[in-house]
């Protein structure tokens, strides 16, 4: 591009800052929010990545035993102790062939050493006291960055204060409670009945000596499986408890809620009509094919889930255009600059062409309330379009996911928004509700003006917007085009898909409690346990 003339009283002089680099990022058009607070209101006290619902019954048994062995309260301590028993389980899992297990990728290396006994201070801190390139490298291992906010968050476990009211930075399990149906300390006693008095001995003298042996791996797998619960055990009857208890037991000032508990006899429900589940997904697309009811009548849980589908539509779709947008504008120039505004009608005119060719408008000067919205495919026909289209064809698809939206859910959008403001999920400037009411008013705007101003203003605006705000004062941007003087040229891209909504570790819970089968189907127990609701 051609140098600009500087202005009078203009002078270029340096920019003393760090150089700015582009990194991948995630939720490029910042839409993915009112999904993940949805999902964690519906699904409290578990995330993504808490893989095993025995974990809360060992962490809890774990601060039980450390306040008994250790008296201090210096955090450094009950850190390596937790570090150590994680170490130890990582190892006997990799050990006895058990996947999935956090800390296992660094476990295998040093088994396939071949040694008989290994040093857990060295597995879990270098010679400086850091944890890079051991077991798990955040410093209060997979305890404070996977565990710690469900535990506390679901009543197990919490961070006493000093007398000044300050946290001192450590953790102990909870105390039964009145009122409260699974306290920290049950589920460890719980947990305690399942560790004979030989294994328990021996694990816990592993953590003080700082290491274990091949053949003490080998003993710990029958009572320190963190994959299995014992079947019909009063910790297995607790953790079924846990999850069908109120939703944050702890909080006061707050009514209590059961959206866990109801979201998964809702999907007990959901597994035995269809004699199992295929995909995390199938849920919550059943949510929204149902529009949140149940026998019915609007079902408040269900409702949610459908709010949450819809945003993940829309994020889809929004996300393909953008994706579409930049692969196309790589396809025209490159690495190279083009003007912004032919750019934008030069996608506006391929979508617009797309549009014409599959009959979804007649003629170019059609308005928005001319589309054919009843040859519009399914969303998940669009969604599986999407994924496999590229360019200008997913730029189409996008669009016609919109449309698809708009036609299917404008008549709940009202009491959507009511719902959501209620929860305080969403953003009442832009978000799926805020977007479709807008599109209401404007049914006769022309289909191409439409196409026009969406591609400005909610994808590339929106995506800078968005890309500034993530990177405030620092110097990695997210950005996946620049513009510089009415010019645009890419710089990245970003895939569309959708967010992770827990269902899947709901449903592994729910396999390691038995009350599922391997094909997700509920078992006698998981049976049972539904006839004690649908009664």
């Amino acid at each position: 591009m051609a140098t600009k003339a500087l202005d009078k009283n203009e002078s270029r002089i340096p920019f003393l800052g760090d150089k700015i680099t582009f990194i991948t990022g995630l939720d490029p058009l910042g839409l993915q929010n009112p999904s993940s607070q949805m999902y964690s209101y519906l699904l409290p006290g578990l995330n993504n990545v808490t893989w095993h619902i025995r974990n809360y019954s060992f962490y809890c048994w774990l601060l039980s035993e450390y306040g008994k062995i250790i008296t201090s309260s210096d955090p450094i301590l009950q850190k390596r102790f937790i570090r150590r028993a994680e170490y130890i389980i990582s190892l006997m899992s990799v050990h006895n062939g058990i996947e999935g297990v956090s800390g296992s990728e660094y476990a295998r290396k040093q088994l396939e050493k071949d040694i008989n006994s290994f040093d857990l201070q060295e597995g879990t801190y270098n010679n400086d006291g850091t944890t890079e390139h051991t077991y798990w490298q955040y410093g209060f291992g997979i305890f404070g960055q996977y565990y710690v906010g469900s535990l506390r968050q679901i009543g197990l476990i919490e961070e006493p204060v000093n007398e000044a009211g300050e946290l001192i930075g450590i953790f102990r399990r909870t105390s039964r409670k009145e009122g409260i149906k699974v306290s920290g300390e049950e589920l460890a006693k719980a947990f305690d009945k399942n560790v004979s008095d030989n294994t328990k001995s021996s694990f816990l003298n592993s953590i003080q000596d700082g290491k274990v042996s091949t053949k003490q791996l080998e003993s710990f797998m029958r009572d320190f499986n963190i994959t299995k619960v014992p079947f019909g055990t009063l910790e297995h009857e607790l953790l079924i408890s846990l999850l069908i208890d109120i939703d944050e037991p702890l909080t006061i000032n707050k009514l209590p809620t059961a959206h866990r508990k109801e979201t998964l006899f809702h999907l007990l429900r959901f597994a035995k009509k269809n004699k199992g589940i295929d995909s995390q997904y199938d849920f919550s697309r059943f949510s929204y094919k149902v529009k949140g009811t149940f026998n019915r009548k609007r079902d408040l849980c269900l409702t949610g889930w459908y709010y949450y589908q819809l945003n993940e539509y829309w994020q889809v779709a929004c996300t393909a255009i953008l994706n579409g947008c930049l692969h196309h504008l790589e396809d025209l120039k490159g690495p190279g600059w083009m003007p912004l505004i032919e750019f934008i009608n030069t996608c506006r005119n391929a979508v617009m062409k797309a549009i014409i060719k599959n009959k979804v408008i007649r003629k170019e000067a059609d308005t928005l309330s001319r589309v054919s919205f009843q040859i519009l495919p399914e969303e998940e026909e669009l969604y599986d379009e999407i994924m496999k289209a590229k360019g200008v064809e997913r730029m189409y698809h996008g669009f016609i996911m919109l449309f698809k939206l708009y036609d299917i859910n404008h008549t709940d959008l009202e009491g959507l928004r009511v719902y959501s403001q209620d929860r305080a999920i969403g953003d009442d400037n832009y978000d799926v509700i805020t977007f479709f009411t807008r599109f209401s008013s404007r049914l006769e705007q022309p289909v191409d003006a439409f196409i026009y101003e969406f591609l400005l203003n909610s994808i590339i605006n929106r995506h800078l917007f968005v890309a500034y705000n993530k990177m405030g004062s620092r110097s990695q941007s997210t950005q996946k085009f620049i513009i510089e003087e009415g010019h645009i040229r890419q710089i990245g891209n970003f895939d569309p898909d959708f967010t992770s909504p827990r269902i899947r570790n709901l449903l592994r819970f729910l396999l390691e409690l038995s009350l599922l089968d391997e094909n997700y189907k509920p078992t006698a127990a998981g049976v049972e346990l539904l006839s004690t609701i649908d009664q």
